[in-house]
């Protein structure tokens, strides 16, 4: 304890000290101004730009993001309903004109396939002849008829598998 006493007594010791609270007031004033610094930066992050705090935006944020998925999930169940109607309505056409009669020229005779995707719909033939039009329904079942098919009636089923457009007029 006396070298301790004996050491602290000499001036030399007393200018340590000295430089050393020096050192420690000049770090600790530092240290002072770099948290003063960051609790301004930190109100700023934490205030929103319309004046409510960082957490509430991000609970409104969450809330958005909800609200979307929950739409998003009920847009998609509408898109396979509206999927599953689509593929049962009538949107394969195909179309072949042709002359019937060898002495009748002008192909006004036809055979229309209207068809689902499954190729379910409906084959309308109409045959031409200098006194009449006669029209004929046969019903299609997966591209197929239980009543007979004619060669232009295949063709047009063959047209209308091929997809949306209408074969030859």
């Amino acid at each position: 304890m006396e070298s301790l006493i004996e050491w602290a007594s000499q001036p030399q010791a007393t200018l340590t000290l000295m430089a050393v609270v020096a050192v420690l007031v000049i770090l600790n004033l530092w240290f002072v101004w770099r948290w003063q610094k960051f609790q301004r930066r930190w109100r700023q992050l934490m205030t929103h730009s319309e004046g409510g705090s960082l957490e509430h935006m991000l609970y409104e944020t969450l809330r958005r993001v909800s609200v979307m998925e929950e739409t998003l999930k009920t847009h998609g169940n509408h898109l396979q309903h509206l999927q599953s109607q689509t593929n049962q309505c009538l949107q394969r056409v195909g179309v072949v004109r042709y002359d019937a009669f060898p002495d009748i020229g002008g192909h006004q005779s036809f055979a229309l396939a209207v068809m689902n995707e499954h190729g379910d719909g409906i084959i309308l033939s109409g045959i031409h002849s200098r006194q009449e039009m006669r029209v004929y329904a046969k019903p299609l079942q997966a591209h197929t008829s239980p009543i007979g098919l004619s060669d232009e009636e295949k063709q047009a089923i063959h047209e209308a598998k091929q997809g949306n457009h209408v074969g030859r007029l």
